[in-house]
């Protein structure tokens, strides 16, 4: 039975469990993704999601009578901010206002070339939790830095200095993964 996105929201909305494991397998894989993006623990991303679909399932009334915007993206904002959340309680985001000392390095292209989807992946998993988070919302998930600043409570400055911070990190990593020929 294959149901539209309307009628699995309103099946969801009045506790049709087959429902809400559809709702729940259909996103599963993705949200798995983007916690492990944030995260890089897989007990810590299992919690998260489950967290997520708590509150996916106490405000779905709320998404269907706004009746605007796409569930996945709702979704998945949901499932960033408790990412989020988590890594704000267990305090593990450090967040430095200023980079005037870092130096934009060349480009690495040809390293870049070399390297699998899984290598970079890889290497964005290793940098620290400030940095990812703010490196995963800006370059991956399309925030702007006034929304990053907003979603963090931090300055768009500090947001701008994240980015450019992981960058330089992930620049490093990738020119010392050449050195060493590890890729």
């Amino acid at each position: 039975m294959i149901l539209d996105e309307e009628e699995l929201i309103r099946k969801c909305v009045d506790g049709d469990r087959h429902a809400q494991t559809l709702l729940f397998d259909n996103h599963y894989e993705e949200f798995y993704l983007i916690a492990m993006r944030y995260l890089a623990a897989h007990e810590q991303a299992q919690d998260v999601i489950i967290k997520a679909y708590t509150r996916i399932f106490k405000n779905l009334v709320k998404f269907q009578s706004q009746g605007v915007g796409s569930l996945g993206r709702w979704m998945r904002t949901i499932l960033i901010n408790e990412a989020i959340r988590l890594l704000q309680k267990q305090k593990t985001i450090r967040l430095a206002e200023n980079a005037d000392h870092l130096e934009v390095e060349s480009p690495v292209a040809d390293a870049l070339q070399q390297m699998s989807a899984s290598d970079i992946m890889t290497l964005i998993e290793r940098l620290p939790p400030g940095y990812r988070t703010v490196f995963n919302l800006f370059a991956v998930e399309g925030y702007s830095h006034a929304e990053i600043a907003d979603m963090l409570g931090i300055s768009i400055s500090t947001s701008k200095t994240q980015l450019k911070k992981a960058r330089h990190h992930l620049m490093s990593s990738i020119t010392k993964e050449e050195a060493y020929g590890t890729i």
